[in-house]
């Protein structure tokens, strides 16, 4: 694992491995870029111990991922095996990476400013992102920040409640408590993951505990993880961030991720966007041959071009 030191001095660890067309993987809360990218079976016990602690605090849980033998070698063995050299940071707060506490250090697109830094550091001229959950938040903060190297994007893992004013809808059996005011938003909600994380106190009647159920297994600070939500996942995007992005964008989610349905409005936003479905749910997707395969069927469509979307990034960051 190699590191660098980001835009504000934080280091960022990554994997770089591969030649050819230049993608970058970035992974969902509560992992690092191997847990999300990587061989399953090193996931997997983190995994089933995640899923253990959340059946003794809420009484049930989802069965530990059992994804098919052709996907659990993961998405990045899977881009190395299709010619991409395939670069997986761990994202600030996570894995090998610095972990600050304040939430200032994780505000203002940080994350997505430390995926410009990256690209700057290894001198990629053009580059593909494919995020999940909380990695595609941060690819879409990317895109509105209008990267003159994005060459296409997946966003995986995330639904249209990340625009501003859409409603976040969960399932009715999810234990969120009928205090919290409604209708649910993906900022609302975040915070009150924050506040369960400071207060340290599992509440079995209350799906934000998970958070502290991410603090144990991981051994990250959830004082870390509370600034990562108030900072980097809390605030939505306003529409009209993605005004005249001619990046290439793909929304693929899982069947059975029941949060994650719907993307009406982010096709409405994102103007060259396209939206499909693969098999699996918020755990195990991107171990599914559907998911691989339809990314770098994906990808594979934009590398022969190689362009670059230069009218657009001027637009952005200098």
């Amino acid at each position: 694992m190699k590191s660098f030191k980001s835009f504000d001095g934080t280091r960022i660890a990554f994997h770089d491995e591969g030649s050819g067309p230049a993608v970058v993987l970035l992974h969902g809360y509560g992992l690092d870029g191997m847990g999300q990218f990587g061989n399953f079976e090193d996931t997997l016990p983190l995994l089933a111990r995640s899923l253990e602690l959340f059946r003794e605090a809420f009484g049930k849980a989802p069965a530990v991922p059992d994804p098919p033998a052709e996907g659990r070698a993961g998405l990045m063995a899977r881009l190395l095996a299709a010619g991409a050299r395939t670069i997986v940071p761990d994202m600030r707060g996570f894995g090998g990476s610095d972990k600050p506490v304040h939430t200032a250090s994780y505000a203002n697109s940080a994350m997505a400013r430390d995926v410009l830094a990256l690209i700057d550091h290894l001198d990629i001229r053009s580059v593909d992102v494919v995020g999940f959950s909380m990695g595609a938040l941060t690819a879409a903060r990317l895109l509105a920040l209008g990267g003159r190297e994005l060459r296409s994007a997946v966003l995986s893992g995330i639904g249209d409640y990340i625009v501003a004013g859409e409603i976040l809808d969960f399932p009715a059996s999810f234990p969120v408590p009928a205090d919290m005011p409604r209708p649910l938003t993906h900022t609302s909600w975040a915070e009150e993951g924050a506040r369960i994380l400071k207060r340290g106190e599992i509440d079995p009647g209350h799906l934000g505990s998970a958070h502290l159920i991410t603090a144990k297994v991981t051994g990250i600070d959830r004082h870390v993880l509370a600034a990562v939500i108030r900072g980097a996942i809390a605030e939505t995007i306003p529409p009209g961030a993605w005004d005249g992005s001619p990046v290439p964008v793909l929304l693929l989610n899982g069947q059975h991720d029941v949060a994650n349905q719907k993307v009406a409005r982010l096709l409405e936003e994102i103007p060259v966007s396209e939206a499909i479905e693969c098999q699996g749910d918020h755990y195990n997707s991107t171990f599914q041959p559907e998911f691989q395969e339809a990314v770098v069927r994906f990808l594979e469509s934009h590398w022969s071009s190689g362009k670059r979307h230069e009218t657009f990034a001027s637009q952005g960051r200098a």
